[in-house]
């Protein structure tokens, strides 16, 4: 059972294929020792009960409340199963995620659906490219490799001006493995706000530039340089 860290965390087995011809089956959005929990316990369903009907609610994994099983597109496997991949070496193993709804047993697709449990749940069964935007579909989107020193879901503090454009960003900020890209206001902007790097690094082409960007480092982009170079300090001013 592998329980993956990051912004959102993810479980999922390793070896139901190989030992019991079961697809494998990943949790995403709880706790992560819960999911390993709940993984474990929806094995021990799937060997007594046998396979349910995809997107079939099943009870007797998660208490209270009923669950049910999505097939994940192949299109996820290299950004969420790599070490999947590598121990079956290459076979493509059918994953199943394993779908939790919220408190008052709404699944993540209903209209009324809580945020918690329409964000914090990658909706695996879709191919990435028409998985809704989010932090699940940058995770997917940047499968091969984040070219910036942080996840493509992490949070970074941004002005609303720099977001749609009216703006350029000319300040990058980075300590404690968090990015602020502000422009010319900086810190004193009257539209900060919180949105995914991963999705600063698609709009704005000139930051992977910054991959290199050490802790509690500032660079500044030059303007009248050409390619929008930046210039690097070690201290913030």
């Amino acid at each position: 059972m592998l329980r993956i860290p990051g912004t959102v965390e993810f479980a999922y087995t390793l070896g139901l294929w190989h030992s019991f011809r079961l697809p494998e089956l990943v949790m995403f959005g709880l706790d992560g020792g819960h999911m390993q929990d709940l993984l474990n316990t929806g094995v021990a369903h799937l060997r007594e009960h046998g396979r349910p009907e995809p997107e079939t609610p099943f009870a007797g994994v998660l208490d209270g409340f009923e669950t049910q099983l999505r097939p994940v597109d192949e299109s996820w496997r290299d950004a969420l199963f790599g070490t999947a991949h590598q121990f079956y070496r290459g076979w493509p193993v059918p994953v199943w995620q394993l779908v939790w709804p919220d408190a008052h047993g709404l699944w993540p697709w209903h209209d009324g659906a809580t945020v918690s449990s329409r964000t914090r749940q990658a909706f695996a069964w879709l191919p990435v490219a028409d998985h809704p935007v989010g932090g699940w579909q940058l995770v997917g989107h940047f499968a091969d490799g984040f070219p910036l020193p942080a996840e493509p879901d992490s949070w970074a503090l941004t002005t609303r001006s720099v977001l749609d454009g009216t703006r350029e960003a000319t300040t990058v900020l980075f300590d404690e493995g968090a990015f602020d890209v502000l422009d010319d206001r900086g810190h004193d902007a009257d539209d900060l706000c919180l949105t995914y790097l991963g999705l600063l690094v698609q709009r704005l082409p000139t930051l992977p530039r910054l991959a290199d960007l050490a802790g509690n480092t500032v660079s500044v982009q030059q303007r009248e340089a050409s390619a929008a170079a930046w210039k690097r300090a070690d201290r913030y001013p």
